[in-house]
């Protein structure tokens, strides 16, 4: 909600913590609003000027756009990871899995009609490979085009939103929404597979971690 000085109010059971995240971000250089106020249950943050990733952009300036969110998540996951005090990687979020509700109406399109048991039958019979697998980064949590702010003159990065699910977590997990972001004709219709495949090539991805992609937006279910 904004708010008549400009601001913006977000109400969020987990406001303290975004909050916190939002701060600590920051600190390491990370463009992040500025928090004004926090109480339970919300809190206000300074407005970021800009156009998200999400609003429509000129077709010409679209592959800058996505290179500036590659960019940004190198930054990200280049940060030192043993200063984060954030853990998100799977030794906790599985169990948050296994105690959340889903949201059964709004699950992605290959998993429509799925019961919440097969959601976790699903989790599970990946889960020991992965955290085998598991090399944790800083990660924005939830990092889709509408939570990321950009200067439209630069095309930079100028604020990172809804960081709540910010912390410790497999590059993957940023990597996967972010492609599902970009993939998405029916939120994102202005992208698609060539500009999600832009996205990963830039960053460095490799191929041989597709699974990781399936599995992370798999476990998004749950969040």
């Amino acid at each position: 909600m904004r708010l008549r000085d400009g601001s913006y109010r977000k109400l969020t059971p987990g406001a303290a913590l975004e909050a916190a995240t939002l701060e600590w971000l920051g600190e390491q250089g990370i463009p992040t609003p500025e928090v004004l106020e926090v109480g339970s249950g919300w809190l206000v943050t300074r407005e970021v000027r800009g156009r998200t990733a999400a609003d429509p952009w000129p077709a010409d300036e679209r592959g800058r756009v996505v290179d500036a969110l590659a960019d940004m998540t190198c930054r990200l996951h280049t940060l030192p990871a043993k200063d984060c005090p954030f853990d998100r990687t799977l030794r906790v979020t599985v169990p948050l899995a296994h105690a959340a509700k889903v949201d059964l109406g709004d699950l992605d399109e290959e998993r429509q009609n799925w019961s919440a048991e097969q959601l976790l039958v699903a989790l599970d019979a990946q889960v020991p490979g992965m955290r085998a697998r598991e090399v944790p980064v800083v990660t924005h949590g939830d990092w889709c085009l509408p939570n990321v702010v950009l200067d439209p003159l630069s095309i930079e990065v100028v604020g990172l939103i809804d960081t709540g699910r910010s912390g410790l977590a497999d590059r993957y997990q940023d990597l996967a929404l972010m492609t599902r972001s970009l993939l998405s004709t029916r939120l994102n219709p202005q992208y698609g597979p060539v500009y999600a495949e832009r996205f990963l090539k830039r960053y460095g991805h490799d191929p041989a971690d597709d699974d990781k992609l399936a599995f992370y937006r798999l476990l998004d279910e749950f969040f």
